[in-house]
């Protein structure tokens, strides 16, 4: 059975409440407008995940160790299904994964995951049909980067944290035809603003401005000028911010209507 295809909102709502959470940040005019439908065959089919051995891998901050035989494993270890077929292969190091792939039944590959260095590692999954799922790279235990993808291979998130890992540099939300939905990008690394746009479907501007993330108050608020603009790509009107709260407005009600 085919599900029902998802509003984009769903997927910022998922997406952006995680990742702003580390702002505090609760403004839903952050979030891209719901007029995005994301057609859900498109997306990752969760049953084909294979999860289990990331227990294993201290730089994906698992603490268990493996045993084979009675001792902690050492080596090159496979698991297999019960017809026959591969499933996983890693290479352990006193019972912690150092490297490992899994895979499918059919023999597709799942997920690669390789340590770069003592601190660095990256870990790659792929959907059932082959193509890139996600990439994320660690340092320190800490995912700095990370992007999604569509089933059809397109780019639909990506996101990129501060080497210390307290706040976002960058955060973009891209349609299955490649057309952005919404970006997130650091501008100001001294007074921590970033620009933040969104987008009509059908590629145009819908709205443009800055937040800033205050450290102290763990919260990132708007600020500044903030522009609309409806899907021809008319200026509908403006805001201003301050502290995050409409200070001035020449946008009217109904012209905000075109634009969000």
């Amino acid at each position: 059975m085919r599900l029902q295809a998802l509003p984009c909102r769903y997927l910022v709502l998922v997406t952006l409440a995680f990742a702003m959470g580390s702002y505090g940040q609760d403004d839903d005019g952050l979030l891209a407008a719901d007029d995005f439908v994301i057609d859900t065959a498109l997306l990752e089919d969760p049953t084909a995940t294979i999860a289990g051995y990331e227990q294993f891998s201290a730089l994906l901050g698992g603490d268990s160790v493996r045993h084979c035989n009675g001792f902690p494993c050492i080596g090159w270890v496979e698991d297999h299904y019960p017809a026959g077929a591969l499933k996983h292969r890693g290479y352990y190091d006193a019972g912690r994964l150092v490297l490992y792939k899994n895979y499918h039944a059919d023999g597709t590959l799942e997920r690669d995951f390789k340590a770069l260095d003592n601190v660095r590692c990256v870990l790659r999954t792929y959907h059932a049909n082959g193509a890139l799922s996600s990439e994320t790279r660690y340092v320190d235990g800490v995912a700095l980067s990370y992007e999604d993808h569509y089933r059809n291979g397109q780019l639909r998130y990506e996101e990129q944290k501060h080497r210390s890992g307290a706040y976002y540099e960058r955060m973009n939300i891209h349609a299955p035809d490649g057309k952005p939905i919404s970006t997130m990008e650091l501008v100001d690394r001294k007074h921590s603003e970033f620009l933040l746009r969104e987008y009509h479907p059908n590629g145009r501007l819908r709205s443009e401005g800055r937040a800033r993330y205050n450290a102290q108050r763990m919260d990132t608020q708007r600020v500044g000028s903030w522009a609309y603009f409806d899907a021809e790509g008319r200026s509908v009107g403006g805001e201003e911010y301050v502290d995050g709260k409409v200070h001035a407005s020449t946008t009217s009600p109904q012209d905000m209507g075109s634009a969000k």
